[in-house]
């Protein structure tokens, strides 16, 4: 399951910079930048998200 995230993560990747590659260098610039926010927008939700269900196995098994 992880292997299939992590594939479907690269792909998405390539094809965001094939097609920020193909843009006006400020448009690429400003659409990176939005991309990146969202992406560390993610990674924080999933790190909370993470920490909270650790938390709760932790309780409950101790």
């Amino acid at each position: 399951m992880k292997g299939t995230i992590a594939f479907l993560a690269l792909l998405a990747i390539a094809i965001v910079i094939a097609l920020i590659s193909r843009l006006p260098s400020e448009e690429a610039v400003r659409l990176a930048g939005y991309a990146a926010t969202a992406a560390f927008a993610a990674l924080v939700t999933f790190l909370i998200r993470w920490r909270a269900n650790r938390a709760q196995r932790n309780k409950r098994v101790g």
